[in-house]
């Protein structure tokens, strides 16, 4: 029976050490979408918030195994960043965050979006590159190029 209390005293823990102050991410991500005044504009199953800022309909679909040159700027829910620039890879290879690919999938060359995902869809619960585990990430997407 010990052993029993032991193990969910364990995941208790482990489960609010995801958390920032105890708050889901879910909630931390809803609150910052309130508070920035944005329009979601598809919530998925994952979590992942995708919010278009410029739509460009006639631009061309995203593929899986096209190159995307994309320019990024990337922060934390409290609006510090992280990381900015130019960068190109390949669109569903794995080569990036899990909510990076799921998020630019949905976009179009030309297109403007910010997309909002949990930890789960990042980095996890593991510290990475100055990146606390248990983060939930926002990016500032514009799709240049898809070849």
């Amino acid at each position: 029976m010990r052993k029993i209390y032991l193990f969910l005293a364990i995941l208790a823990v482990a489960i609010t050490a995801c958390q920032k102050d105890g708050i889901p991410e879910d909630d931390q991500i809803n609150s910052y979408v309130t508070s920035k005044n944005l329009t979601v504009t598809e919530k998925t199953a994952s979590g992942l918030r995708y919010i278009v800022t410029k739509a460009n309909p006639t631009g061309a679909a995203l593929k899986a195994g096209q190159i995307i040159n994309v320019n990024y700027a990337g922060t934390f829910l409290s609006g510090k960043s992280f990381d900015s620039g130019n960068f190109s890879f390949v669109l569903g290879a794995g080569r990036v965050v899990e909510g990076f690919d799921e998020g630019i999938a949905k976009m179009r060359v030309g297109e403007k979006a910010i997309i909002i995902f949990p930890s789960t869809l990042g980095y996890g619960p593991n510290d990475y590159n100055g990146i606390p585990g248990g983060s939930p990430l926002v990016f500032d997407i514009e799709v240049v190029s898809a070849r």
